[in-house]
């Protein structure tokens, strides 16, 4: 398969769990991890190390924010990690389509 697919599958894994309540991101983390080694060396390496960051601070950032709910800054958290993970999963499919890499794949944007 060609790599820009196995980004785009990634990318689109994180999509869908927006629907799968994050099921899918999970599947689109283990392809990560995977074909991070086959694609060293292009631009999809790129595309595989900044999905894995974006699940583990998304991850971390729900955790944070499900505890800190009942405080009610929670909430705020919440929605903030929602929408950096909804920003990185659309520019990630965006240039995994275009076949450019992730400029700054260790970055937080």
């Amino acid at each position: 398969m060609e790599n820009r697919v196995w980004a785009i599958i990634v990318w689109g894994c994180n999509a869908v769990s927006y629907f799968t309540l994050g099921g899918a991101s999970i599947i689109g983390l283990i392809i990560a991890y995977v074909k991070r080694s086959d694609l060293r060396g292009t631009i999809y390496e790129s595309h595989m190390t900044s999905a894995i960051r974006t699940f583990w601070i998304s991850f971390a950032g729900f955790c944070l924010g499900a505890v800190l709910a009942f405080v009610g800054i929670g909430f705020v958290i919440l929605f903030a990690t929602w929408a950096w993970h909804v920003f990185r999963t659309v520019r990630g499919l965006i240039r995994a389509i275009d076949d450019k890499p992730i400029a700054d794949a260790e970055g937080w944007l």
